[in-house]
Parts: structure tokens; sequence; C-alpha cells
């Protein structure tokens, strides 16, 4: 089964708490960061299509320094998943 989803990787645990706060109405999921990625505290943001630029949106507008995190395109078939960053 095919699935995609967005995914905000942060440098550092406060500012994955931070966006998690920021983006809670818009069905934002802390989650472990994928093995595939490896320069993140290891915490990550899971956010759906429908989401996405309202998530983003509100990102650009926080506090949160944009060098503090990273966006990636995350696809998974079956078992394979594919991760490919994605312009903030």
């Amino acid at each position: 089964m095919k699935s995609a989803y967005w995914l905000f990787a942060f440098d550092s645990p406060h500012a994955a708490i931070s966006a998690q706060r920021l983006l809670s109405g818009c069905g934002a999921v802390m989650m472990p960061t994928l093995r595939s990625i490896t320069a993140s505290c290891g915490m990550s943001i899971r956010i759906e299509d429908s989401q996405m630029e309202q998530a983003k949106t509100m990102m650009r507008s926080s506090a949160i320094d944009p060098g503090l995190y990273r966006l990636y395109r995350v696809e998974q078939d079956g078992k394979d998943t594919r991760c490919a960053q994605a312009p903030l």
C-alpha cells in the first residue's frame, strides 16, 4: 500500500517541541526521525498533504529558526521508504 506525507526534522529537541505546539491544530504528529534522515535530534513532526501549506505558513511566520529544521517528502510503498529533502 502506498502512502506519502511530509516530515519536519529538527536539529534540537526544543525546536521540535515548539513546532509541535505551534502545529497542533494542523494534525501534527511527533514521531522518531526516520533512519534514512541522519542529521537530526531524533524528533520529527509528520504532516499530511492536506495540512502542509498551512503548516509551512505557520512555520515561516514563527520564531523557530529555519536553520534548525529541514522538510522532507516521505513516500512509502510497503517496506520501501523514500525520503527527499524539499524546499522550505
